[in-house]
């Protein structure tokens, strides 16, 4: 990935921008990943620009707080500078976030923009057998689709459905059949 500068990642609820800010992460080194900033101090934000890829997760969470809006605006400045990447991501697309501060949102308004959208069932499915197979288990497609009729559709549950699967084989040593899932999660 050679984004440069600025990204804004947006899309709905279990779209995958926590798996794709988590991603550029990965693939480079000196990364930090930030999320619950609510929880945070305005000034874990202060020094960040040394850093090669700065990911920050869910910003809609503290726009419309001063004190946040302008520590954003400084630290954009600050990777531009540097010429780092700096990747955040929120719910919406920026002309609909809630920014009090002119300058910041003219900086949102900027970026790079990539829109995340929800799976649909086959994708997920594709998704589950892949992350089987690079975990060394095979999901066949009729097993996918026993779990994805059966359980939520949230990327995040099936994800850690598929976890729980993967430490049930090995523990049994057995391969995943449809009596083998119902037996697992007692459907």
């Amino acid at each position: 990935m050679t984004v440069d500068g600025w990204t804004y990642i947006w899309g709905p609820v279990g779209s995958g921008r926590s798996h794709l800010l988590q991603a550029c992460c990965h693939h480079y080194k000196g990364s930090i990943y930030l999320s619950d900033l609510k929880s945070l101090s305005v000034g874990v934000l202060e020094g960040l620009e040394l850093m090669n890829v700065i990911a920050i997760d869910d910003v809609q969470d503290v726009l419309g707080e001063i004190q946040w809006e302008e520590a954003l605006f400084h630290l954009m400045n600050a990777v531009k500078d540097q010429g780092k990447r700096l990747f955040i991501a929120g719910n919406v697309q920026v002309n609909s976030l809630s920014i009090k501060l002119p300058d910041l949102r003219s900086r949102l308004i900027s970026a790079n923009s990539i829109e995340t959208c929800n799976l649909n069932d086959g994708e997920k499915l594709g998704v589950l057998m892949r992350r089987a197979h690079n975990r060394g288990f095979r999901l066949g497609e009729d097993v996918g689709r026993f779990i994805l009729s059966r359980t939520g559709r949230d990327m995040h549950q099936l994800l850690d459905l598929l976890h729980k699967l993967e430490l049930e084989t090995l523990r049994q040593g057995k391969k995943v059949t449809i009596p083998f899932v119902k037996q697992t999660f007692g459907l």
